[in-house]
């Protein structure tokens, strides 16, 4: 499916302005949200980044429950709550009177964040065939990329006016944002629910083929934690560039993704294509790290040089171990469980690059060319042995759904499986 620069598809079309208008919200509010607990909110600088900092940990707990019910009620049902329940959370930080009910709010926005982002890719998995799930979703990742870098653009002049009132009109605008983007759902066909499911995850945490590949695709996530912080850091604390360079960085990071997911998101259609954009991913990203070990002693021209390489195939790396990730996550799973193992998929990605990114970087940055030598070294491995993990899991999880298969069978309920693997 070739994805134009306005979609001809009216869903695909409520997909990317719901989208959008919301990650625009999103990133006028993110830079401002910390700022707006110490100045409005008057609490300690350090006490206000861990909140926000716990709040996101508690979050990535949402996706798999959330998920769950997207198979119980329906994905489309479940991101409009969720993106509501975001919008009122929004406000009630605005009108909280203390740390612990700015506490409750963050939490609450970050539950609702977590398992909106599980439904919306249950219903995108769902509204278009499996051979268009890739390109679909990297259309979405672009539009992504785009609002959020025009919200956070937008908070910088914003915040420059230091005033509390542009504060709360950021945050009133984050929350109008999830309103819009609950009524662009809304304008969504529902997709079909699928099965209840044992337990809590019970189906996806029992898989073994499924969770391997789901804690492999976790250790690629980590390029995002070395692009969002590993570069940063490296430029202000491990090189001679003036600290600018981080702003030039992210925007040659920006400017790359939003113009290649989409053209590179056919080279992993199948399961079999998610295998070689894997491989390449995890060289691509040992490349990046190695370009940060070497450059960490140049100056003038050549330093210059080490960033650009670094950032360039850092970014191609992060485009194609994303692509590979979302047709791993839809291709071992089973439609009718489709919501559950996206939540389980959700929680171990985000657990990783939320909980283990920042201890990995820090540590990193702090051994110098040594540590970003160590984890080009092990980026390389994780690439050596994408494949092969890859290729065992596709047994490992047709086995698991034939047991579930005989387990229901023997009891009397219905098979949840589908069709039991889709091409690879």
């Amino acid at each position: 499916m070739t994805m134009r620069f306005v979609p001809a598809d009216r869903t695909q079309r409520w997909l990317a302005l719901g989208n959008l208008v919301n990650m625009t919200g999103t990133g006028a509010s993110m830079s401002a949200l910390v700022v707006f607990l110490a100045q409005v909110k008057h609490l300690p600088l350090a006490q206000a980044a861990s909140l926000l900092s716990v709040s996101g940990l508690i979050g990535v707990l949402g996706a798999v429950p959330l998920g769950q019910l997207s198979d119980r009620y329906g994905a489309r049902i479940v991101a409009i709550t969720a993106e509501l329940v975001c919008a009122v959370a929004t406000c009630g930080l605005m009108v909280s009177g203390n740390m612990w009910s700015c506490a409750l709010a963050l939490a609450i926005k970050q539950l609702a964040t977590s398992g909106n982002t599980a439904a919306r890719s249950t219903l995108m998995g769902k509204l278009v065939p499996p051979e268009q799930r890739a390109t679909l979703r990297a259309y979405q990742r672009s539009v992504t990329n785009v609002g959020f870098s025009l919200g956070a653009l937008g908070s910088g002049f914003a915040l420059a006016a230091d005033s509390a009132a542009t504060l709360y009109l950021l945050l009133a605008l984050d929350a109008a944002t999830f309103c819009f983007g609950a009524f662009a759902t809304a304008r969504l066909p529902e997709a079909s629910r699928g099965a209840k499911g044992r337990g809590l995850a019970a189906d996806a945490l029992g898989d073994p083929g499924y969770l391997s590949v789901a804690l492999l695709n976790a250790v690629h996530t980590l390029n995002r934690a070395v692009v969002s912080i590993g570069v940063p850091l490296w430029v202000v604390y491990g090189s001679r560039l003036p600290h600018w360079a981080v702003s030039a960085a992210m925007v040659l990071n920006t400017v790359v993704v939003v113009g290649l997911q989409v053209p590179l998101s056919g080279q992993a259609t199948d399961v079999q294509g998610a295998r070689r954009s894997l491989l390449m991913a995890g060289v691509l990203t040992a490349g990046g790290c190695a370009a940060l070990a070497g450059g960490g002693a140049s100056s003038g021209y050549a330093l210059w040089m080490f960033l650009s390489v670094a950032c360039l195939t850092l970014s191609l790396g992060e485009i194609l171990g994303a692509t590979a990730g979302w047709i791993l996550s839809y291709d071992l799973a089973p439609d009718e469980l489709l919501g559950q193992y996206q939540g389980v998929w959700q929680l171990i990605a985000d657990g990783a690059s939320k909980a283990a990114g920042p201890a990995v970087i820090g540590w990193t940055v702090a051994a110098g060319p040594l540590g970003w030598s160590v984890l080009a070294g092990g980026f390389a491995m994780v690439a050596g042995s994408s494949p092969a993990i890859v290729s065992r899991a596709k047994p490992r999880t047709a086995k698991h759904r034939m047991a579930l298969d005989l387990a229901r069978g023997s009891s009397g309920s219905c098979s949840v499986t589908g069709a039991p693997f889709r091409n690879g």
